[in-house]
């Protein structure tokens, strides 16, 4: 969307590296599999014992048979869907103040891909505003990320709303198994609780709020037409008022509030994301809070 391009995103998400022991490219892989571990292990090969292996490891046949130690290798066996959902409405493409944070959001989406692509999983991506606007179906693959980020970059909404029902109706089809989802918007218009709700029934779901400087939306000075966050009709503030700019800042603060407290109560987790900030460190504090939780992504009991 604007001038992006996705070279841009992909360097944007690839920038921020987390602990040095992890690859650049992949800054959230670590916190990612933490969060999202592999449906189970599979066995790869067996090799000689080396000291410090785990002797629960042993393969006794092998030993036997070749007359010295051998332990087993297994490998982490990856069968996830990680889809991701993104609101492009006019909302998200705001200034606020220095970049849209539809920007925000479009790097937290690539940022994720990039680790999930790294880690063997599928991922899907899905754009809406009262409509879908473009849909990735889930795949795996070292090129997925980059079709995750062109989509992003190069998509031009049609729509003027906010209606996440559709693209989480088409998001669910696509969904198998029991699967991660995480959809970004700033949740100040539209219906969220409903549809996220009723695929939290089934999936693993997360709604990521893109939160700016609620103050340094409105201009310094003079008079500005702004969407009501209750029921979206336009009023107009006198950005020169301490009180009126303070009902603003409060109106959408209120709002933010509603939208997690329903998405809670639906079995929708939450985050919150700074707009105009690398969203890595937002989304790696999550990984680790939802791993401590210790919840795979198997059936529901």
């Amino acid at each position: 969307m604007g001038n992006m391009q996705a070279s841009q995103l992909l360097a944007r998400a690839r920038r921020l590296r987390l602990s040095p022991r992890l690859a650049a490219a992949a800054p959230l892989v670590g916190e990612y599999r933490g969060a999202y571990p592999g449906a189970g292990m599979e066995y790869e090969e067996s090799r000689e014992y080396a000291p410090g292996d785990d002797v629960a490891a042993m393969d006794w046949k092998a030993t036997a048979r070749l007359g010295r130690p051998f332990v087993k290798r297994f490998r982490e066996e990856r069968s996830l869907t990680l889809m991701l959902a993104v609101d492009v409405s006019p909302s998200m493409t705001c200034l606020c103040p220095r970049e849209p944070l539809y920007l925000t959001a479009a790097v937290a989406a690539v940022t994720l891909a990039v680790s999930a692509a790294v880690s063997r999983d599928r991922v899907g991506l899905v754009l809406f505003t009262d409509r879908i606007e473009a849909f990735l179906p889930p795949r795996a693959g070292p090129a997925v990320p980059v079709a995750v980020a062109r989509l992003l970059a190069e998509t031009r909404p049609q729509g003027r709303g906010t209606a996440p029902g559709p693209a989480l109706t088409l998001a669910e089809t696509a969904l198998v198994h029991r699967s991660a989802v995480l959809l970004f918007s700033d949740f100040l218009s539209g219906d969220f609780a409903l549809p996220l709700g009723r695929l939290a029934a089934r999936h693993d779901v997360a709604a990521g709020f893109i939160v700016p400087d609620d103050g340094a939306c409105l201009p310094p000075v003079g008079l500005a037409a702004v969407a009501d966050p209750e029921d979206g009709r336009p009023v107009v503030i006198d950005c020169a008022a301490p009180a009126a700019r303070a009902r603003f800042v409060a109106a959408r603060q209120a709002r933010r509030e509603a939208g997690r407290a329903a998405l809670a109560r639906a079995g929708v987790h939450t985050l919150a994301l700074p707009a105009d900030e690398h969203p890595a460190e937002a989304l790696a504090g999550y990984l680790r809070r939802r791993a401590s939780r210790g919840r795979g992504l198997g059936p529901r009991p």
